[in-house]
């Protein structure tokens, strides 16, 4: 009796050191597909406490398609950072950001999976469903250089008044110059006279003629009646 209770003992001892050996030894696979649209350079960052990808970088040429292989032995959360590294290249690189994060579950002895994608350039999010559709994060390249646009639009020039044809109504006098009758101008009795330049002064010497004439007039007359008063004193 005691020796079938102790062979029992051992054997439940070996079962559960195999079982416990062969649950740490469980793992699930995750790979996270890139593609990079032009070639690059993408690579990948770890956060603390989670298992290493298989490679840290990754090289692809236009049209091609790789993964960073990840096994997870045990239940968590588990983040990853993949961007891409720019080269020597004049092309506009992609900036877009993406964190991968990944649920690992037990469930009956079994670890299950779940991804979650963040895009940090868009603040978007999605979810892979399993082998429908792979966990894959995407980058476009521009072959175009990446510097800015230099075009200018040429400047307008400003609109001015159209100078004003000859005889119309709204051409104006130069500055300075005097705006009554020239030479052969009618006055408003319909005379013609000639263009002094000032005819106040005009007025004033014939006025002051005028003055004159008659002072001499008077000087006559009156020389005249004293010539008439001698001649009748005689």
């Amino acid at each position: 009796m005691k020796k079938v209770f102790a062979f029992s003992v051992v054997f439940a001892l070996i079962f559960a050191v195999l079982g416990a050996h062969v649950s740490a030894a469980q793992t699930v696979p995750v790979d996270i597909w890139v593609d990079i649209k032009n070639g690059g350079t993408a690579v990948i960052i770890t956060e603390v406490n989670c298992p290493l990808p298989d490679k840290s970088s990754l090289t692809l040429d236009d049209g091609q398609s790789g993964a960073f292989h990840i096994d997870f032995s045990e239940e968590g959360v588990y983040s990853y950072t993949i961007r891409l590294e720019p080269d020597e290249r004049d092309i506009t690189f992609d900036d877009t950001v993406y964190l991968v994060r990944v649920y690992v579950t037990e469930e009956n002895g079994s670890l299950y999976t779940s991804i979650v994608i963040y895009n940090k350039k868009t603040d978007s999010k999605y979810s892979p469903q399993g082998l429908d559709e792979p966990c894959t994060v995407t980058f476009v390249n521009d072959e175009s250089p990446d510097t800015p646009d230099e075009t200018t639009v040429p400047t307008q020039p400003t609109e001015s008044e159209p100078p004003s044809e000859p005889g119309s109504a709204t051409e104006q006098p130069p500055s300075g110059t005097d705006d009554g009758p020239k030479d052969g101008d009618k006055d408003s009795d319909g005379s013609s006279r000639p263009q002094t330049g000032d005819d106040s002064r005009l007025d004033f010497y014939l006025l002051l003629a005028l003055f004159a004439s008659a002072g001499l007039f008077t000087l006559s007359v009156l020389y005249y009646r004293s010539v008439v008063r001698e001649i009748k004193q005689r």
